[in-house]
């Protein structure tokens, strides 16, 4: 019988990727609630003056003492948010925990008392970073990042970074679709949905765009909402969504960088479907799948 993909293990599922030799140990230093099944979780390191190595888009072995197996969660702070470590701002690694079954997500969703301060060690690891391996950035000029769900956790690392250079490509376009919970919808309570937004309106030049998806509400909700992104449609991302991002001329087309993330399905059907555009380079469209 076949192995099935879920039911192994991170690191079962990750053996092929690359990994940073050194473990790190680090601590609970912060927990924030998004919402009922999301939480935001700072692991800072444990010298005041470490620095800690990563690229946008990895993701961190997490090794939890009392349990066997290491978790695998995205890192979703950048590289450069770390500034200069201090003892009263150490290095930190930022993560997005959903709610699960998943033992190490279920240690990290204990009551904040349980795990504030206690200690833990990581290690980094995974290929879907930007800058993308093996490829030439400086000839790139659209970057387009499709995200469904949580798969927004390493493309929110990845964005954040390339809206920090004052180099990056001359388009960037962020595609997100997202399940609405019960209730008012508050853009607070969509994961990274008000980083997203902060960081486009810093830009101010119109090279930046947001189009966001919703699910789980109705036309009437998001018409009633505030604080929502100008782009914004009741469904799912479709392939006309996908087509309008990338655009219709053949030569930007050529010069773009598609980074994929969400539930395999749909993930492989975005990835199938953008690989096979005319004028896309299949090396240029990049996917990570999570579950």
């Amino acid at each position: 019988m076949a192995t099935v993909r879920s039911s192994l293990s991170h690191e079962e599922r990750t053996a092929q990727e690359p990994r940073e030799a050194r473990l790190e140990p680090v601590t609970v230093s912060r927990i924030d609630a998004v919402n009922n099944t999301i939480r935001l979780i700072r692991l800072s390191a444990m010298k005041p003056d470490h620095s800690l190595k990563f690229l946008p888009g990895q993701w961190l072995d997490v090794f939890i003492p009392s349990l066997p197996k290491a978790g695998g969660f995205t890192i979703t702070s950048t590289p450069s948010d770390q500034g200069k470590p201090t003892s009263q701002r150490p290095a930190y690694f930022e993560l997005a925990i959903q709610k699960s079954t998943n033992p190490p997500a279920q240690w990290l969703w204990k009551p904040e008392s349980e795990i504030l301060n206690e200690q833990i060690i990581v290690r980094t690891g995974g290929s879907f970073v930007w800058p993308p391996p093996g490829l030439d950035v400086t000839g790139i000029e659209q970057v387009v990042l499709v995200a469904g769900g949580v798969g927004i956790n390493p493309l929110i690392s990845i964005f954040a970074y390339l809206m920090s250079l004052s180099n990056r490509p001359k388009k960037v376009r962020f595609v997100y679709g997202s399940k609405v919970e019960e209730g008012p919808i508050k853009e607070s309570r969509i994961l990274f949905l008000t980083r997203l937004m902060d960081l486009i309106k810093k830009q101010g030049d119109g090279s930046v765009q947001l189009d966001l998806f919703l699910t789980g509400t109705s036309q009437k909700e998001i018409d009633a909402a505030t604080g929502l992104p100008q782009h914004v449609r009741l469904g799912r991302i479709e392939k006309d969504d996908l087509e309008a991002a990338i655009g219709g001329d053949r030569s930007v087309r050529q010069a773009t960088v598609a980074y994929v993330c969400g539930p395999p399905a749909m993930t492989d059907q975005f990835v199938g479907y953008l690989s096979t555009r005319d004028g896309m380079d299949k090396r240029k469209v990049l996917c990570e799948k999570w579950w």
